[in-house]
């Protein structure tokens, strides 16, 4: 690519970034039906020009959700590192969530719809990732207990991550839409937590596996029993 195509591409980049930046930002203090002269107006180009950047408007919708969703995964993946108890990593990544949807209701409501085709999506993709770093600690912890777990039960992990990434979601999807904040964010995040543990502690009891939620997860996984 020579010079004149990469300030070209930058160019257009740039003007991307600017439509998808304004949407954004009428998103949040207008509300989600954001008609697209609008959010010309608002990246100071005319409807021609948002359309020369995006086909049609599912494209700009999927741009702008995948602009919203890079935000949340930006909080939420760093409070998913392994570091702390199983209890503090699952705090941190529920209360993550819990208090971006709550300063950003209107984006949240955004976000949380899958208008790809077939759930290709960016959303379905950050789900993917999210269940992939559960399901690998949960088959770690059987492999390291020395349990021996069906392989018909190892592949039953993937649907049962779903459901729980689907209960988090769900649970927090209901009380940024009730909009009276009771339980305030605290609070719903520990009981949120509580719930997440109870369901991984249904799985992992069933093979006789009973997991300190308070020991440091370092020395769960190095197998010292602290």
């Amino acid at each position: 690519m020579d010079g004149r195509a990469v300030r070209w591409k930058r160019h257009n980049d740039d003007r991307r970034k600017r439509i998808v930046d304004a949407a954004i930002g009428l998103i949040e203090t207008e509300g989600v039906n954001v008609s697209l002269q609008a959010i010309g107006q608002a990246a100071g180009l005319s409807r021609s020009v948002v359309y020369r950047h995006f086909a049609d408007r599912r494209e700009l919708d999927l741009a702008i959700q995948a602009d919203i969703l890079d935000g949340l995964w930006a909080k939420l993946f760093p409070a998913m590192e392994l570091t702390g108890s199983i209890r503090q990593i699952i705090s941190r990544t529920v209360g993550a969530y819990v208090n971006w949807a709550l300063e950003h209701p209107l984006l949240h409501q955004v976000a949380d719809v899958d208008t790809a085709p077939n759930g290709s999506g960016p959303l379905q993709q950050g789900l993917d990732r999210i269940a992939e770093r559960i399901k690998e600690l949960i088959l770690t912890a059987f492999e390291l207990s020395g349990v021996e777990v069906s392989e018909v039960d190892k592949k039953a992990v993937d649907p049962l991550i779903y459901g729980l990434i689907g209960m988090v979601f769900g649970a927090v999807r209901r009380w940024v839409h009730l909009g009276e904040r009771i339980p305030d964010a605290e609070h719903l995040t520990s009981v949120v937590t509580e719930a997440v543990l109870a369901m991984i502690d249904t799985r992992t009891t069933a093979y006789g596996l009973v997991i300190d939620h308070d020991q440091p997860l370092e020395e769960f996984l190095s197998g010292d029993p602290a």
